[in-house]
């Protein structure tokens, strides 16, 4: 399947947390007005971004980019990344460079408890931040999850493993970065000294399909952008900016 750009669905991608303008215009003193609008701006829920894509698809590149965007608009944004660099993570990390090995279902379930600590955890879980009103922006999420082990293990089963998280916080937008798993390959081979677990050529494209099938599958529930990854940096990340800058206005 050919490389797109297409929102799924436009009209439900950004649900604002901005209070109702009537509240703000029962303000007595005009003068204060753009003070207490900075206040309440300060005080408003963040909202939660994550990047999918097949291992080099430039994820990490846009992530930056729209951080800088983010926080050019005032707005306190941190990245985040999954496996994580907690416990759970770490091992996760041994299992995919290959220093420790796993198979597919214990893996799916370390990637489920990782994640449900990386939402939870009492010193940096990411829904204590977004509440903060911080924006989070995130390296892969349950999507990641779905699309790498459905390949080797049921999809139902692992929807249902990642249940809570997916009940717990749901993100604004999955921005996917579409590539050509080839240009991926060849992006990787110049830029690493080592493959990983899933980097190799077959298993990218079955992921990258995985990945568009369930798009079409959850798109009536999850708000998601796919960027053609193939283009110049610049051109992807105004791309996602103009979805994005919506709730920034």
């Amino acid at each position: 399947r050919p490389p797109r750009s297409t929102l799924f669905p436009y009209t439900t991608l950004f649900r604002s947390h901005a209070v109702c303008s009537s509240d703000l215009a029962q303000c007595a003193l005009p003068i204060y007005s753009g003070v207490l609008f900075r206040l309440w701006r300060m005080n408003k829920r963040g909202h939660f971004f994550v990047f999918e894509g097949i291992d080099g698809s430039g994820k990490t590149t846009q992530i930056h980019l729209l951080q800088k965007r983010i926080e050019q608009q005032g707005v306190r944004c941190m990245e985040t990344k999954e496996p994580t660099d907690g416990p759970i993570g770490s091992l996760l990390r041994q299992c995919l460079t290959g220093r420790m090995n796993i198979d597919e279902y214990s893996i799916s379930a370390m990637f489920a408890a990782d994640r449900l600590d990386h939402l939870q955890n009492e010193t940096d879980g990411l829904c204590h931040k977004i509440e903060e009103g911080i924006s989070v922006i995130s390296d892969r999420y349950v999507f990641s999850n779905y699309a790498y082990q459905s390949v080797s293990v049921p999809l139902e089963w692992l929807v249902q493993l990642n249940a809570q998280a997916a009940k717990l916080l749901r993100p604004d937008c999955h921005i996917f970065i579409d590539v050509d798993p080839t240009t991926a390959m060849e992006r990787m081979a110049a830029g690493r000294f080592h493959t990983e677990r899933y980097e190799t050529s077959d298993r990218l494209t079955k992921v990258r399909d995985r990945y568009l099938s369930l798009f079409e599958q959850f798109q009536d529930t999850e708000r998601i952008l796919i960027v053609d990854g193939n283009r110049p940096v610049d051109t992807i990340a105004n791309d996602i900016w103009t979805q994005v800058s919506a709730l920034y206005s």
